[in-house]
């Protein structure tokens, strides 16, 4: 099954900034419509998430 955690830094960097970067595009674009609105809105809370997610994995790692 996949876990975000077995991944490298490096790849979940390369995720969260190529996320980052399509959610830019589509606030400096400002595409019209209910699916782009959509689909800021989900990147925004994938993004929050994941960022979260990395705060979480720093901490746990250096309590080891």
């Amino acid at each position: 099954m996949f876990s975000y955690r077995n991944l490298s830094a490096r790849t979940r960097a390369i995720i969260l900034f190529s996320l980052l970067g399509i959610l830019a595009i589509l606030i400096i674009t400002e595409p019209k419509g209910d699916f782009f609105n959509f689909l800021k809105g989900f990147l925004n809370g994938i993004l929050i998430v994941m960022f979260l997610g990395e705060v979480g994995l720093y901490f746990m790692g250096r309590k080891k």
